[in-house]
């Protein structure tokens, strides 16, 4: 397996969240136990209205918060004074995150495409993760998001989130493997991160033969933890 920090470190995904830690996912929370552990840690990115990049996975506030309507409708300051559901934590931003975070464990980050502001995103990640430059990569579905750190932001070890199975957001010509391949030629990325339910396939094997680390996510059982042994060079994952 191919040797890099990415390879080295485990990540909870969204942080070391659930019934088993009392902490919600993406919370500062989460991020702080699994650093604690020694463990990396997982985190998802979106806008702000005012062009921040705050830490929440979901581009609607209802799941998480007793909010309604889209983040990208709130500034930085109001999120950041929302609290998580049966939490005391509030929604972070991806700064605030990093200057508590950013010394103690790796960190990926995946930056969300859905708002469809791809550039802006980018940049606002950019902005945040500019003073901590080691032990940190991004990471997203969108190809436009990686393309842009490629040709501006070089250095930042970038990777790409690939899966087969549609969950009604992401664009059909984004599932198609030949697609995922010619992307990862073109992109030049630094790893791919692989849906666990779709291990083995060709891209992950083209990953293996080009010496390029394959992650796999959610990694939630025995059976699971198994197969990515058997086929990838490190997890995210969830208890």
């Amino acid at each position: 397996m191919t040797e890099s920090w990415l390879a080295k470190t485990s990540y909870a995904h969204r942080g070391l969240h659930g019934s088993k830690t009392g902490f919600v996912e993406n919370s500062l929370s989460a991020f702080k136990e699994a650093a604690e552990k020694g463990i990396g840690i997982e985190l998802d990115v979106l806008l702000s209205r005012d062009n921040i990049a705050m830490v929440f996975h979901d581009t609607e506030l209802s799941r998480l918060t007793a909010h309604e309507g889209k983040t990208i409708d709130y500034t930085a300051e109001e999120l950041s004074k929302i609290t998580l559901s049966n939490s005391t934590d509030v929604i972070p931003s991806l700064q605030h995150v990093l200057s508590q975070i950013g010394a103690k464990t790796r960190i990926l980050i995946e930056i969300k495409g859905d708002q469809g502001q791809f550039n802006e995103i980018a940049e606002a990640v950019w902005s945040a993760i500019r003073f901590y430059p080691d032990d940190i990569a991004i990471m997203s579905f969108y190809p436009e998001i990686i393309k842009y750190f490629k040709a501006y932001y070089p250095g930042v070890p970038r990777g790409l989130v690939a899966t087969t199975v549609s969950d009604g957001e992401l664009p059909k010509e984004y599932l198609n493997p030949e697609k995922q391949l010619r992307l990862i030629k073109s992109l030049d990325v630094d790893f791919i991160a692989y849906d666990i339910r779709i291990l083995p396939n060709k891209v992950t094997r083209y990953c293996q033969n080009h010496n390029i680390p394959v992650l796999t996510w959610t990694v939630r059982t025995d059976e699971d933890r198994l197969k990515a042994k058997n086929n990838t060079d490190n997890i995210i994952f969830e208890l």
